[in-house]
Formats: structure tokens, sequence, C-alpha cells
């Protein structure tokens, strides 16, 4: 509640002596009124409290004060007087508080003087003792400065419909401008103003004696979101209510609630489920006095108390880990289906999946690796057979996961050729999770059979239809020179001295697979292809695929 203020006497001729409260006294309060400065025993005079400010647009320290109520003086000397209070005071005296004595101009009558000459009269500003008694008396109070937007502008006059206001009001208008505007430019500015000035509140009510304590509070240090929390406090002294000033993680502003009564000296509030979220809750709690003014009881606006907020666990299924099964067939004819430059290889595995992170995936299978090949002067220029190139292998693989973004695949080949055993291997950098879209990098090698580069995207971009694109850099299926006792011709009637027996040179392919998710697990595709080792050594090729996760 803002103090009242005395009315000032109806004529414009008073004038205003200030001075200052030397020192208190047991009952009296020691003034620099005195005779010599026109008091007299029994004049009443105004006490201000002085207040420093900061002006929420420039920052500058700004010198306001505000009425706390009256004093009459009892003893007036030469040089300093006693005053005792006249009423009740908003705020209870201090040293260096100011105290303004304001009385009426005697006026003089004047002798008979002829009468002068009109002139213009020069426009004087009003000085502080023309002033309502309510503005406070030469008051160091910039005005407000030019704004520049109106943020500023808005701000600005705030601050300036405040001056002589009182700590409380001032407090209420500054949370209250948060309140309805908690994300605007100078929120925080005020906040922190108003903190401070909760502050200055708190130590007057402390100097006034009486004032409501904690006999009995505990602070919950954690709760849990979406429950609400009760929290109930004892007070003792002048407490007529209590409320809770709340705000969550991310708030500016605090929402008060007031606390209910539940037996002398208790009072209990509860915060709503809705109010209660992760990861904190800062409070404070202030009592209401019989005035009804607000008085600190736990913590402060900006040394608030903070309540951890758990999320609620949740039960979760166990994670399943991924099944997979699949087979795919891919036939490739890089000499314009003569037949003398070919592969048709058929491939199956069965897997586990584990986790994004570490052993991501391992899988085993098989494979069937049929071709014919040569090089290309033996085959189209000279004339002679293809030779026949054979694989029958199995593999194991394992994918390891650096994060869920990238991974390392790596399989190990062991197999049958016509003339013995043949092993190899591939190794692929995958870029992105192997359930989004991602990208395949590496190679591979097979004993007797060849090199392959290998770059793959796999788009999952469309949940029912995967689509995957390939390039491969190979010189399969006669990667290697064959030996003349062991070479098998393609060509019936053909001769090792007539079948080719140098390695193949190295070709491109470009595939396309387009698949149909049939169910969740379920995925059906078919490709298609276009190789070739030159621009008139080249076909096409076809495929499909089958897989199934569960």
């Amino acid at each position: 509640m803002s103090p009242s203020f005395a009315q000032a006497p109806a004529t414009s001729d008073v004038t205003s002596t200030e001075g200052v409260v030397i020192a208190l006294e047991s009952d009296d309060i020691v003034v620099d009124l005195a005779a010599k400065r026109g008091a007299a025993a029994g004049d009443v005079i105004e006490i201000w409290r002085p207040l420093k400010l900061k002006h929420p647009v420039t920052g500058k320290l700004v010198v306001d004060r505000f009425r706390i109520g009256s004093l009459r003086l009892t003893q007036v000397r030469d040089v300093l007087s006693l005053a005792r209070t006249e009423g009740k005071l908003a705020r209870t005296p201090e040293r260096g508080d100011i105290v303004v004595l304001r009385k009426a101009k005697l006026e003089e009558t004047p002798a008979a003087k002829p009468k002068p000459t009109p002139k213009p009269v020069a426009k004087v500003t009003p000085s502080a003792a023309d002033e309502s008694p309510e503005t406070p008396p030469s008051a160091s109070f910039a005005p407000p400065p030019a704004a520049s937007d109106p943020d500023e502008a808005e701000v600005s006059a705030l601050f300036d419909s405040l001056r002589g206001a009182d700590v409380t009001r001032r407090i209420v208008t500054y949370e209250n401008y948060v309140r309805k505007d908690p994300n605007g430019r100078f929120a925080a500015v005020l906040w922190e103003e108003a903190a401070h000035l909760r502050r200055l509140f708190a130590k007057d009510a402390r100097s006034a004696g009486g004032a409501p304590a904690i006999a009995s509070f505990e602070s919950p240090k954690s709760a849990l979101e979406g429950i609400p929390l009760s929290i109930g406090a004892e007070v003792t002294g002048d407490a007529k209510g209590a409320v809770l000033h709340a705000r969550r993680t991310g708030e500016v502003a605090y929402r008060s609630t007031p606390m209910r009564a539940v037996g002398p000296g208790y009072f209990s509030v509860t915060i709503p489920a809705e109010r209660m979220t992760a990861p904190s809750v800062q409070y404070f709690i202030e009592a209401t006095n019989a005035e009804g003014k607000a008085l600190p009881l736990v913590a402060s606006a900006d040394e608030p108390k903070v309540i951890e907020v758990d999320p609620i666990p949740t039960p979760t299924p166990p994670v399943r880990k991924e099944a997979t099964a699949s087979l795919w067939t891919d036939y490739a004819d890089y000499n314009r289906m003569r037949g003398n430059d070919r592969v048709w290889q058929t491939e199956g595995f069965v897997g586990m999946r584990f986790s994004d992170e570490g052993l991501r995936a391992l899988r085993t299978g098989f494979g069937v690796f049929r071709g014919v090949g040569g090089s290309i002067q033996e085959l189209d220029e000279i004339g002679k057979s293809g030779r026949k190139v054979g694989l029958t292998y199995g593999y194991l693989e394992t994918e390891v996961g650096f994060s869920s973004f990238t991974a390392l695949i790596a399989r190990g080949v062991l197999g049958l050729r016509d003339d013995g055993v043949a092993g190899g291997a591939q190794l692929l950098l995958r870029l992105g999770n192997d359930k989004k879209t991602n990208l395949q990098i590496g190679g591979e090698v097979l004993g007797g059979v060849g090199l392959r580069g290998i770059t793959q995207l796999e788009l999952n971009v469309f949940e029912q239809v995967p689509i995957l694109f390939r390039t491969e850099v190979t010189n399969q299926p006669a990667g290697s020179v064959a030996a003349k006792d062991s070479v098998r011709p393609y060509d019936p009637g053909a001769t090792p001295d007539t079948t080719s027996l140098d390695a193949g040179e190295v070709g491109a392919r470009a595939i396309v697979q387009v698949g149909y998710r049939v169910t969740p697990g379920l995925v059906l595709a078919a490709r298609g292809s276009y190789q070739g080792r030159t621009i008139k050594h080249a076909g096409p090729g076809f495929g499909g695929a089958v897989t199934y996760t569960w």
C-alpha cells in the first residue's frame, strides 16, 4: 500500500526546508531542522525514505524518495531538534531519512505605487515547493529518455509514472508488467529490479520487529513430473496469511498462489500437476501481516528454493533383437548377350541385429558364383572361347557401429573352386543408420574370381518402397590369369589352346533395385543393371531379392 500524503496549503506561496534524520534515540528522532531554519516546536514535518533505482532503459542510477509519514517537533533548538512520530509510519525511521518542513510565506503589504505598465511575463518552471506533496521534493529523478522504439517508450513511461511511489507499489507494478509480457525485452531487467526492491522491503520488515518467521519447514528436494505437490509450513509472528511464488524452468515470472490456513500458524498449498514439469521448479514463500504487507518467509525471488522434478519412469518393453533372412540373385552380361563374358551370382544369409552401437549385427550366409570370361582381345578380336569361372562359398559377416550414424562391415569368405579351396574378404564403411537412408563404400576380393569396388545407396525415404542404387568397378569373373592345365572352355569343342587364359579388363556396373513392402517384415524386390568393359563390350542384367525380418 502506498503511503498517504499530507495536503499542501492552497496557496502556492509555500517554503520547503529540507533536513535529514541525524540519529534515533529511544522514542526521539533527532533531525537537523532547527530554530535557525525556521522550525518551531509543534510543527509537523514530512519524513521521506531515499531510494536508489536503476533506470530499466538507460541503466543509469536514479535517486528517488517516497514519503513514509509525518513527525511532530517536540523540542527545537538552534541547530538540532527532537521529533516524534505523528500517526503511523509506513516504515521505521532510519538515519539518513529526509525531513521536509513546509510553511506558508509571510507576505508584506506593499506601499501604494503607480501602476506599472504591463510587461510580458516569462514563464517560470514551478519549484518543488509548488508541486503536489505527492511529488518527492528535490528528488534527483531524470526525465524519461528519448525512446527509439515503442518498448523503450512504454517502459520509460512506466518508470516515470512511479515517481514518489513506495517500494511495495514498485514491486507490484514491475512484476505485473513482467507477467503481462514475460518475453519482452525489459522483462528480465524489471524482474531483477523487483527482486532488489524485495530485499529492501525485507530489510524494512525485519527492522519493524514482530515479523513472521518460520517455525517448522522442510523443503522438498525432488518430486515426480505431472504429480501435484503439497507444501506446508508452520509460521510464527504476526502472520495472517502466506503466498507461494513458483515458476518452472525457463519462466521469467513467478506465479503466485495463496496458501490456505490448515490450523493456527499452519499454511499449506498444492502446486498443480500441470506446473510440475522437469527438470525443476523454483519457489519462495512470503507471509502477509495484518496490514496486508508481504514479508519474506522462505528464500527469495533472486535466490529461490529448487525442487528437482524427475520424469515418471514408464515401463518399456525389452529390446527386441531383429532377425533377418534374405536371398538375392543377379545376372549380368558384359558382351551384348553373346554369353562369353557374363556373371550369375546368388547369395543368401540369416542374421541378427543387436543395437546401434557396438556389435550392431552378425550374419552368416552362402553364395554361388558362376561366370564366363576372358580378355577383350582374345574374346572379340581373336575369337577364343570364354573360360568358366566358379566359386561356391560361405561367409561370416559382422557389423560394428561406432555411432548410430557410422559403422564398419567386415566379411570373411571361404569357398571351393574347381581346382581347390579359395578365400576372400569384403570391407564396407556404412554412413547413416542401417534402418534409414545410408551409404556404403568399400571393396571385395575373391580368390581366382577377381576384385570389386562397391558404392551402394539404400534410400529409405518411402516406407513401402525401399530403393537401392549400386555401382561397381570390377574385373570379375575372370580377374586373374588362368592356367592351361586347369582351364574349362565354355564353348563345346574348344580346347585349352582355343580358350582365353588372360585376365579380363576392368568394367563398370550400374544397378537399380526397387522393392515393395508386402508386410511390415516382408520385402520383394526386382533389379535391373547395365554393365560393360568398353562401349562395344557391354550388356544388360537383371535380378531379384526377397527379405524377411522378424
